[in-house]
């Protein structure tokens, strides 16, 4: 924690409540969540977000998300720490707007790469691992995410009334797109609500951000099902490039 403190150029922003809660961290897990690159030119560019998990003495899980990109002026190397996911997903937005639209060529060398790896990705036996839930105001936070949903068709009063037994939750950054349209970057980003209920199923919200509106504007859509919120954000952007 003190590392990841002392390498971020914003780590002052970091409030005390967290940075108290923070010293009775007992274990720290460090995952992935996003990463985008570009060859360039005028130079190569990369962005990736780390999620830094935190198991604290009282049994409770804390949150870290750190930004190390080289998009800045200059290209050197910086890191940005976020104790939110909102503020995190801002922070990711602007960076990413950086990096503009590929050229041809890049995106048919990125699709050759990946078609090339197909059979090793195919071979990989990857470990099933459990979720890591927080299980600090689950059901509170199964409200914020219903409350902040903007479309018409989000879940209704019976997955709120499910969600009031959620012991547990999980946050994971999943997909998203974006590209250059109208003359700014828009695009969505969708990410999993994973909630462990008391008689220990599972209930999972899928919630879209995105900015694919007439005033740019962060737009938050919450669905029940994972393709259906894929379909819906992928038929707004291709209706943006048509």
């Amino acid at each position: 924690m003190e590392e990841l403190l002392a390498r971020a150029g914003n780590g002052f922003e970091v409030g005390d409540g967290v940075l108290e809660r923070l010293t009775t961290a007992l274990m720290a897990h460090t995952e992935l969540a996003s990463f985008r690159q570009r060859k360039g030119p005028p130079r190569k560019l990369s962005r990736r977000t780390l999620r830094h998990n935190y198991l604290l003495r009282d049994g409770s899980s804390l949150v870290l998300w750190e930004i190390e990109h080289n998009t800045g002026p200059g290209g050197d190397r910086r890191h940005e720490v976020y104790e939110d996911q909102v503020s995190m997903a801002a922070a990711q937005y602007l960076i990413d707007a950086r990096f503009g639209d590929p050229s041809p060529e890049e995106l048919e060398a990125e699709a050759a790469e990946w078609l090339a790896r197909l059979p090793e990705l195919a071979a990989l036996e990857l470990p099933q691992c459990p979720r890591q839930y927080t299980e600090e105001h689950s059901a509170d936070h199964a409200w914020r995410v219903l409350r902040r949903a903007e479309n018409e068709n989000a879940p209704g009063e019976r997955m709120r009334r499910l969600l009031l037994s959620a012991i547990g939750h999980d946050i994971a950054y999943v997909t998203g797109r974006h590209l250059r349209a109208c003359g700014r970057v828009v695009g969505w980003t969708l990410y999993e609500h994973a909630f462990l209920l008391a008689t220990g199923e599972e209930v999972s919200l899928w919630e879209i951000e995105h900015t694919m509106n007439p005033e740019g504007r962060p737009v938050c859509e919450v669905y029940e099902d994972e393709r259906v919120a894929c379909d819906t954000a992928d038929g707004r952007l291709e209706g943006l490039q048509g």
